[in-house]
């Protein structure tokens, strides 16, 4: 009797869903993901990919929203088998909504949590306007609190969170400094260099009237040396003339 072939299990690359609820929540997903591939150039940054967490059982499966794994390297993958890439997460972003609230505290938590342990989970709802921090902690999340100018400290990942005044979630250095978008990287350059290139103009266009004024000051004295010379010209001319005047009346003009 032969022995049973171990059945091919398929781990679909998409769950059928949209990639968010709203516009807004896109593009939460996609400036955090942009943010945190910046951040954490040598790690591996995701989102909105299938995460398979038990091996066998194509069911038991979460998308997170945004992930970042720091022991990992850049990479594009196709499903996240988390038996396979035997790396920990290190951070799991939810952007939640009210139609998902429930299963962002809830469900995904406890999996996050229990199964795959991930030291930090975050969950921001842009429209509930809330920002939940949590920390693991002897196995369980223990939630964080702000300090007094409302950031969240992600210790371990020198990471600060916040809410920002137009209701988005923002990402902060250790030093508290924004953390930017390529985008945003892109207008800040831009701003840079526009400025220095206006301070260029500026500092041209001062050079150009210093200058300017420098040849004001060498054409005058150029007028004065002229008037001078003009003048000591016609001083010897009248010492001349009134010797000669002498000499005509008889008289030595070096005795006069």
């Amino acid at each position: 009797m032969l022995a049973p072939q171990p059945q091919h299990v398929v781990y679909p690359e998409s769950d059928g869903k949209p990639m968010a609820e709203t516009d807004l929540h896109r593009q939460l997903i996609i400036k955090a993901i942009d943010i945190l591939q910046k951040a954490f150039p040598n790690a591996y940054v995701s989102g909105n990919i299938c995460l398979y967490y038990e091996q066998g059982n194509p069911r038991k499966m979460i998308s997170p929203d945004v992930l970042l794994c720091c022991s990992q390297e850049p990479d594009v993958k196709r499903t996240y088998l988390a038996w396979e890439e035997n790396a920990q997460l290190d951070l799991v972003i939810e952007f939640s909504s009210f139609s998902t609230r429930r299963e962002d505290h809830h469900k995904k938590k406890r999996i996050y949590e229990q199964i795959l342990k991930v030291p930090y989970y975050v969950i921001f709802d842009p429209h509930g306007i809330y920002l939940n921090v949590w920390q693991l902690n002897h196995g369980e999340y223990a939630p964080l609190e702000p300090d007094e100018q409302g950031y969240y400290h992600l210790f371990h990942l020198n990471l600060h969170l916040a809410i920002e005044e137009n209701n988005s979630l923002r990402f902060f250095n250790s030093e508290k400094t924004p953390l930017l978008t390529v985008g945003e990287w892109g207008i800040q350059l831009a701003e840079q260099e526009s400025k220095r290139a206006e301070q260029e103009s500026k500092r041209a266009e001062q050079e150009s009237k210093r200058a300017e004024q420098e040849s004001k000051r060498a054409e005058q004295e150029s007028k004065r040396a002229e008037q001078e010379r003009k003048e000591k010209e016609l001083a010897l001319a009248e010492q001349k003339r009134l010797q000669n005047l002498l000499k005509a009346a008889g008289i030595d003009p070096s005795s006069a």
